[in-house]
């Protein structure tokens, strides 16, 4: 199965809070990350989903985060960011993330319905990324906090959704990828025969009731989904990561170990995710402990980090044997990425990867055996 259908099946299931049977075949490692440290976890997470953007949507998205990081630094925007985090939005934010990953990958298959319709009229109602979008255009411009939004709201405090995106479709222009995405995604002609519950469906076409020259195809609707789906993930993308910690991850993900040999000698293969690896320098212990018991062998070889794999008479004899004539243990450190349709990868307890050993590193570490009877 492709990576992409594998990520999907897992986040199907998480936006599903879990209603539905666990898929078969799905990125396993979210598991091992989400019950070990919490912060790796979204870390990965956030990483895997740039993995299913193709690279316009790729460029769009590093777009989208400069706008918000245009003032990155300084004491306004930390405390913008802060406010977006710790309010009431971060409530929007985490029931909004089950929904993150809904990928239209039928429907472009299936027919106009008033289903896909209505999908679009609850899309266009989402407002937390025209407040984000608004609060963080006026910051760049006049360097002061705006998040009332005061001047798009009617008497009674209902936001002027057309006035508001007309607004930012002005501000976003300079940016003309986040701009290009934005005009498809909030289509004036899709809102106005949508919006009003004024149309008819005639095959793949939505037509105007008032006037039957005003017209939207299937596909119009499905790429303006498609597109506010796109700006609401790269949203909660970036507020996910800029709520955790990359300070202390580069001991994480840490998925397998192997022993193997080289011109006869003992060496040890350290497996991490490559979007860990490449965080920082894997913090190692003073030593790497093999702790044997009966028939498993647990090794220790970082700070936090151990592995328990099968013990056995092969493995002694090849291997430990070997090693126990060495003053030192070889370690390879090697990043890993999941595997797609490689023809070459790793087989690990937790599943299939790709390992890239242009980059891999070495080291030397003492090492201690401990046999134990009981």
């Amino acid at each position: 199965m492709k990576l992409r259908n594998r990520i999907l099946n897992y986040e199907h299931w998480i936006s599903s809070n879990f209603e539905i049977d666990e898929p078969k075949i799905y990125q396993r490692e979210l598991h091992k990350l989400f019950s070990v440290n919490i912060d790796a976890y979204t870390y990965y997470r956030n990483w895997l989903y740039t993995l299913l953007l193709n690279q316009d949507e790729k460029e769009t998205f590093i777009e989208f985060k400069n706008i918000l990081d245009e003032k990155g630094g300084t004491i306004e925007h930390n405390q913008l960011v802060k406010f977006f985090i710790e309010n009431n939005s971060s409530e929007i934010f985490s029931q909004k993330r089950l929904n993150v990953f809904e990928i239209f990958s039928q429907l472009p298959n299936s027919d106009l319905s008033q289903n896909i319709c209505f999908l679009y009229q609850q899309y266009f109602e989402i407002e937390i990324l025209f407040w984000v979008l608004y609060s963080f255009l006026y910051l760049n411009d006049k360097n002061v906090i705006e998040t009332d939004l005061i001047n798009f709201k009617d008497r009674k405090g209902k936001l002027k959704k057309g006035v508001l995106i007309d607004n930012l479709k002005t501000k976003l222009a300079p940016y003309s990828l986040v701009s290009k995405l934005f005009n498809t995604a909030y289509n004036v002609k899709i809102r106005n025969i949508i919006g009003h519950n004024n149309y008819k469906i005639v095959g793949d076409i939505v037509i105007s009731l008032d006037d039957d020259t005003i017209r939207v195809s299937k596909d119009e609707i499905l790429k303006a989904i498609y597109s506010i789906q796109s700006l609401n993930n790269y949203l909660l993308n970036y507020f996910s990561n800029k709520s955790i910690s990359n300070d202390n991850l580069e001991n994480e993900g840490v998925l397998g170990i192997s022993f193997s040999l080289e011109d006869d000698l003992p060496v040890l293969s350290v497996f991490q995710l490559s979007c860990f690896y490449f965080l920082g320098d894997l913090k190692w212990g003073k030593k790497v402990v093999f702790n044997i018991n009966k028939n498993q062998v647990k090794t220790i070889f970082g700070i936090n980090n151990s592995m328990t794999g099968v013990y056995s008479s092969e493995l002694e004899q090849l291997w430990f044997n070997h090693l126990r004539n060495e003053k030192t243990l070889k370690v390879y450190l090697t990043p890993i990425v999941p595997r797609n349709e490689e023809k070459d990868f790793i087989d690990l307890d937790i599943g299939e990867f790709v390992v890239m050993n242009n980059d891999e590193k070495i080291i030397n570490l003492e090492y201690e055996i401990n046999k134990f009877t009981e």
